[in-house]
């Protein structure tokens, strides 16, 4: 089999012959055939982000698709030719407060969690990996859509995870910040699937919010950020007709808090506010405010199982649009090029290695 390993952070990617590894008990062996690349795996690659990376050398790679090949002692639901979701955020399952966490063939997240990583270091960039059973996600029901199309499922799972702990429901109103990003254009659909009433999508410039527009067909109300907060603040209010019920901010590498506060203050009185981005500034929060408001913060970091498998269920009912995501794919052999292709991404769109066929692998 092929793999491409990381020897060391910042050496270049390597395309090596390896052994098929046998699963071990509780553990699964699944042949990729499509990985969703992130944006930032070039710096990832060159050791230039402050993340814990597995023992090297190792296979990169978060997500994917692909479909089981053997399954370990102890595993009882899979089956060989099932076709499943790779989901790298893995949670020791030990009944402790506070057990260990990662994300597989990406970086430890807890400090007890380098145990985990060198269990399973490698990730989804391999023609067959071995991950642990309760890291798959079943897609029955999925057979007869291209791999590719379903890679793009890694893209609406963390923001559907946010929006399910905001507790979105049926006819609210939802503001998105950093909407024209990878992750908040997918917030903006998932909302939408979820029964948003309407959408107020934040971005710096409205042309990245025109797709958005086009899918929510009278839902989606754009609002182009002045940077301004308390102008802001009034915009998004009146775009929500009032106020909102929830906010969600994935905003990525703002240099000041002025949009996520403006997200706050557009919310009507007990309205929640969702912080799932990337931001590195400080987050100065209105005390008094809060309290009189009785807004609600929560802080969220990825999704749970159960998240994961209620976007399979929409996307099997066909009411989350996996196409209405461009997709840019490539050969596994064509890492290099899919890799710089990733860091182009904006919006709508999603770049994915496919190894479905023995050619893709050069």
């Amino acid at each position: 089999m092929k793999a491409w390993m990381l020897d060391q952070p910042g050496k270049p990617l390597a395309l090596r012959d390896m052994t098929q590894p046998q699963p071990r008990r509780n553990a699964v062996l699944v042949r990729m055939e499509a990985v969703p690349l992130l944006s930032y795996t070039r710096e990832y690659v060159e050791g230039k982000l402050p993340y814990a990376y597995p023992p090297t050398p190792f296979s990169p790679g978060t997500n994917g698709v692909g479909r089981v090949v053997a399954v370990g002692e102890g595993v009882v639901a899979f089956r060989a030719g099932q076709r499943v979701a790779v989901n790298p955020y893995w949670i020791a399952d030990e009944t402790v407060r506070e057990p260990a966490q990662a994300l597989l063939g990406l970086t430890a997240i807890s400090a007890d969690s380098a145990a985990v990583l060198a269990e399973f270091p490698h990730g989804t960039l391999r023609e067959v990996a071995e991950f642990p059973a309760s890291t798959l996600i079943a897609l029955d029901g999925l057979d007869g859509t291209d791999a590719t199309r379903l890679a793009v499922l890694a893209k609406f799972a963390v923001p559907f995870g946010g929006l399910r702990r905001g507790r979105l429901s049926a006819g609210e109103t939802v503001v998105v910040n950093g909407a024209s990003g990878y992750f908040g254009s997918a917030a903006v659909l998932a909302a939408l699937s979820l029964g948003a009433s309407k959408v107020v999508a934040l971005g710096r410039r409205l042309e990245p919010l025109q797709a958005l527009l086009e899918q929510g067909r009278g839902r989606v109300v754009p609002v182009v950020l002045s940077g301004d907060a308390a102008q802001d603040t009034a915009a998004i209010r009146a775009a929500s007709g009032g106020g909102a019920d929830l906010a969600f901010d994935m905003v990525g590498q703002a240099t000041d808090a002025n949009a996520t506060l403006a997200a706050l203050r557009s919310l009507r009185r007990g309205g929640r506010l969702v912080l799932m981005g990337s931001m590195q500034v400080d987050l100065p929060i209105p005390y008094s405010e809060m309290l009189l408001n009785n807004w609600e913060l929560i802080g969220h970091f990825m999704y749970t199982r159960a998240d994961y498998l209620a976007l399979v269920s929409l996307a099997t009912s066909g009411q989350i649009p996996l196409d209405a995501v461009e997709l840019k794919s490539y050969r596994f052999a064509e890492l290099e090029a899919a890799i710089d292709a990733a860091g182009r991404m904006s919006g709508l769109q999603c770049t994915v290695v496919n190894g479905a066929s023995p050619q893709a692998w050069g």
